[in-house]
């Protein structure tokens, strides 16, 4: 399956664009969800495949899974963060 009809990294770049996570977020999502995850795979899951492949990346559902289970620990920080500006 290619990574533009991966189904994780549909969903995975839907939630990331709707919390404006940096790739940085996504990091530090997976780390909570308890994956161990480089600032360049993060940012090539969020690459659509096409002009260079080499510079995308198919979600697992592993990875994903990660993804989410970190989700809302760093979404209560972020967000924690937010309310005291």
């Amino acid at each position: 399956m290619s990574e533009s009809q991966n189904e994780w990294n549909r969903w995975f770049r839907r939630i990331r664009a709707s919390h404006r996570m940096t790739r940085h977020d996504v990091v530090a999502c997976c780390r909570l969800g308890g994956a161990d995850v480089s600032a360049s795979r993060a940012e090539a899951w969020s690459r659509r495949a096409g002009g260079d492949s080499r510079r995308s990346g198919a979600m697992t559902r592993d990875d994903f899974e990660a993804f989410t289970a970190g989700l809302v620990d760093w979404a209560r920080e972020a967000y924690k963060d937010d309310a005291a500006d």
